[in-house]
């Protein structure tokens, strides 16, 4: 979808189009793939394959980011790993939410036998079920794990949207949670008068974006009644970061008591 906004932005920009009108224009493509060009200089963990180089991606083009085989980014691939050797989710029985799912993602974990996996979206008709984050269809303790990945960002009301997700996870539930984020930032910047996609763009770096998070983004986790524990991709040796193509980025590993 970014792939997308990012050949419309001006467009976008220009005629302040509502999410909806851009997000709910194309369903997330099934089976997509890109041949690439094969070789050993990276790797990508999600799906396996080995290539050349990687393909440009982000609305600034950033070099050697996108997976050509399954698609994954930066960040894709970093959770992915987290999500794998942490919580080793492969192998386990649970009840999983994952909103507003990677392409990637959603690929492996819905194949997954001992999973019981929905997957939960605004926009998406492919998902299995439409879902405001504020204001989710599911009973409370309905899940073990949730996944939430750069949708809070997104959201005007996210101290809300973070306590569904509390609600929904069983006691002891986990859910890993990331979005964009300067942690150099200490404090996060939102103003709630940038309310146009061209604003947005200007203030933010994303024309739906509401918010630039700061190094004190994960206190909203704490104070909506979640542990939270914080993964950097920097414990990765540069090496590793750079077979993977994973740049500098941080994960929250939260835990409803």
């Amino acid at each position: 979808m970014l792939e997308d906004l990012n050949r419309r932005l001006a467009s976008v920009q220009r005629l302040n189009s509502p999410a909806d009108a851009v997000y709910g224009v194309s369903p997330r493509a099934r089976g997509r793939r890109d041949n690439g060009v094969p070789g050993n200089a990276f790797a990508c963990p999600v799906c396996g394959g080995v290539y050349r180089r990687f393909l440009p991606f982000g609305l600034n083009g950033r070099r050697n980011a996108r997976c050509p085989g399954c698609g994954s980014l930066e960040r894709h691939r970093f959770m992915w790993m987290h999500l794998r050797d942490r919580h080793r989710l492969m192998q386990r029985r649970l009840r999983l939410l994952h909103i507003a799912p990677e392409q990637c993602i959603h690929d492996i974990l819905s194949e997954i036998p001992g999973l019981r996996y929905v997957s939960a979206d605004m926009f998406d008709p492919a998902a299995d079920r439409a879902a405001d984050m504020t204001a989710l269809p599911f009973g409370d303790a309905s899940f073990d794990f949730a996944i939430c990945s750069h949708v809070l960002e997104h959201i005007e009301d996210d101290r809300t949207a973070m306590g569904e997700l509390f609600r929904v996870l069983v006691p002891g539930g986990r859910a890993v949670v990331m979005v964009p984020i300067e942690m150099d930032r200490p404090e996060t910047y939102e103003d709630a008068s940038i309310d146009t996609a061209a604003g947005r763009d200007a203030a933010f770096g994303h024309p739906y974006h509401v918010r630039i998070c700061g190094a004190d983004y994960p206190d909203r986790l704490r104070d909506a009644g979640f542990e939270v524990e914080l993964a950097y991709s920097r414990t990765m040796t540069p090496h590793m970061r750079r077979l993977w193509r994973i740049n500098k980025t941080v994960l929250f590993d939260c835990r409803k008591p």
